[in-house]
């Protein structure tokens, strides 16, 4: 038997904690002295203590909780909740991971605005006719998601020993708003591809086709980092309409990813096709 200050540091629970525990009848303590009211917990008094901090880390309430206990939810299934809860997490983690990578790199944006100056150069360009390998059409893809479905397209062309992960470059095609604005509420549709060198067969969501030869491409190469706002296409907005183009609507705007060491930071070219006013 342990005493409470002894229970607390086994538990890494307050003693303040595990008194309130007491008094609202959540966790009683195994003996109490009757002669000096010492509280004494058992070692197998540290599991319904676990499952109780684990329903708080799900955010229950101490009256559900309470509950909780008194309807003996299966161990398999409060692991399935924590897990849940896991994931959550995470997921929010990494949502604000790619928001503050945003905000650094408008932050970057600004002070390429204060530098009244290019950074990229912009050439035009033909583009050939293409093979190309594609998953399908996804609509509003956060670009932040693109590693996967690059891993998921290597993993299609593995079959046909056409690729190692992270070795061929990937095409973006996207036809709507501007790929590195993130911004929710316009609608634009992407697709994941890789250029193939000679056709091989569909193969389930893989699908197998030619892009068509363009007359103009505005092009620019720049380091891009998906979470983040790309300056390149800045400059390549600015050399369109101090050159009197247009963006043209007949094809989709196409960004080639070579991947660099950590797969989060690429050299990436950006083509716009475009048109002379």
């Amino acid at each position: 038997m342990f005493k409470i200050s002894e229970f607390s540091k086994l538990s890494q629970t307050p003693m303040k904690t595990l008194r309130y525990y007491d008094q609202i009848g959540l966790l009683k303590p195994a003996y109490i002295d009757p002669l000096n009211g010492y509280r004494y917990y058992s070692a197998e008094q540290l599991f319904p203590l676990n499952r109780i901090l684990a329903y708080k880390d799900l955010g229950l309430t101490l009256e559900q909780i309470r509950q909780a206990l008194d309807e003996q939810i299966p161990l398999a299934e409060v692991r399935g909740m924590l897990r849940l809860k896991q994931m959550e997490i995470r997921s929010l983690i990494e949502q604000e991971n790619i928001r503050l990578a945003r905000i650094e790199e408008r932050l970057r944006l600004m002070e390429h605005e204060a530098d009244n100056l290019g950074k990229h150069e912009v050439t035009l360009k033909s583009g050939k006719a293409q093979l190309v390998a594609t998953l399908p059409i996804r609509t509003n893809l956060p670009f932040a998601n693109l590693p996967f479905f690059f891993a998921e397209l290597d993993r299609h062309l593995a079959r046909y020993g056409l690729s190692e992960p992270g070795m061929l470059p990937h095409i973006l095609l996207w036809r709507g708003a501007c790929i590195c604005t993130n911004n929710a509420d316009e609608i634009f549709e992407v697709e994941v591809g890789c250029p193939l060198v000679e056709r091989i067969p569909a193969d389930g969501d893989l699908s197998i086709r030619e892009l068509p030869a363009t007359r103009m491409l505005a092009s620019v190469m720049h380091q891009c980092q998906l979470q983040g706002i790309c300056t390149g296409l800045v400059d390549l907005g600015s050399w369109i309409e101090q050159n009197g183009y247009t963006i043209s609507s007949s094809q989709p705007c196409r960004e080639v990813y070579y991947v660099q060491n950590d797969r989060q930071l690429y050299v990436s070219e950006a083509q716009i096709p475009v048109e002379k006013e």
